[in-house]
């Protein structure tokens, strides 16, 4: 598709210009500068009119060239590296999974062991279970197949239940929840499903990150154009060289090799294309051990 452009743009050139040697310098130039994926733009050559307009069109063609052979080259390295990523995520839970299966075949293991290997290999089941569900969920996004249905829907109703649904084991790390999202019910546009989802990712990695903060706060306000969810702790947050990459496909700041503290690096990823989805945002701000900021913003319903 490339050099098909460039032949019509060498067409162009012959058609425009009289000189042939000013039409030779100019196809060289344009090679040259493909072949090397050089920086160098054609001169100008003291033209004027139609001929010295498609110059600066052929110099625009260039840059936006090579603007796309970047990011293909920066897309296709992301691939890569998501690729060896999820074989190594899968890999490692899978390979300890299978390990506990092969104990349990050892006929001379007590009754005690053989309970605890059952429990280890229904949580490694179900971790492996809940990483393929991310894995799969972020390929439909990508792909956008996933249906966003936007209507008005009761956000505050979600935060309750998110709430309830996390108690539990906010209670089991005596982490103390900081709860203001208000009396009024509040309602935004966006997909329910999909919103339901956001909150669960943030209130998951504020809990498996910012658990040493021992507390955990969810904020909701609304004003005349937003409704702003605010999911924050002051655990050890993120520094601030890797705030910019929170987002990012399969990034996960925690280095641990505790896998408890392990994630997939999808969960905000998946949170910050649903809320984009829905026309809303989602941003970071993080002070370690002070306070680490998730707020997600929705358009207001305000019928």
């Amino acid at each position: 598709m490339i050099w098909l452009l460039v032949i019509v743009i060498i067409i162009l050139s012959m058609l425009l210009f009289n000189d042939k040697r000013k039409t030779k310098m100019i196809t060289g130039k344009l090679r040259d500068i493909l072949e090397n994926h050089s920086r160098e733009r054609i001169k100008f050559y003291n033209l004027s009119g139609n001929k010295k307009e498609l110059v600066k069109q052929i110099n625009i063609f260039l840059d936006r060239y090579q603007h796309i052979s970047i990011d293909n080259k920066n897309y296709k390295e992301q691939h890569q590296k998501m690729i060896s990523n999820i074989s190594h995520d899968i890999r490692t839970p899978l390979t300890a999974l299978m390990g506990y299966v092969d104990l349990l075949s050892d006929n001379s293991i007590i009754e005690e062991k053989k309970e605890e290997y059952i429990n280890i290999i229904r949580e490694r089941g179900v971790n492996l279970k809940e990483l393929m569900e991310e894995f799969f969920q972020m390929a439909k996004l990508e792909c956008n197949d996933v249906e966003i249905v936007i209507e008005k829907f009761n956000i505050s109703e979600i935060v309750r239940q998110n709430i309830i649904t996390f108690m539990n084991e906010i209670n089991e790390r005596n982490i103390t929840p900081k709860i203001n999202i208000g009396d009024e019910e509040v309602f935004a546009l966006g997909d329910k499903s999909s919103t339901n989802r956001i909150i669960t990712n943030l209130i998951s990695n504020s809990l498996k990150y910012g658990y040493e903060g021992k507390v955990i706060g969810i904020d909701l306000t609304v004003d005349d154009q937003w409704v702003k969810l605010s999911v924050w702790d002051k655990g050890k947050g993120i520094n601030k060289n890797g705030l910019p990459y929170v987002f990012d496909r399969l990034y996960t700041a925690e280095k641990s090799r505790n896998r408890n503290l392990q994630g997939s690096g999808l969960g905000l990823s998946i949170a910050k294309k649903l809320a984009e989805d829905m026309k809303g945002s989602i941003e970071v701000e993080s002070t370690p051990y002070e306070k680490t900021i998730f707020t997600v913003k929705l358009p207001v319903s305000k019928g």
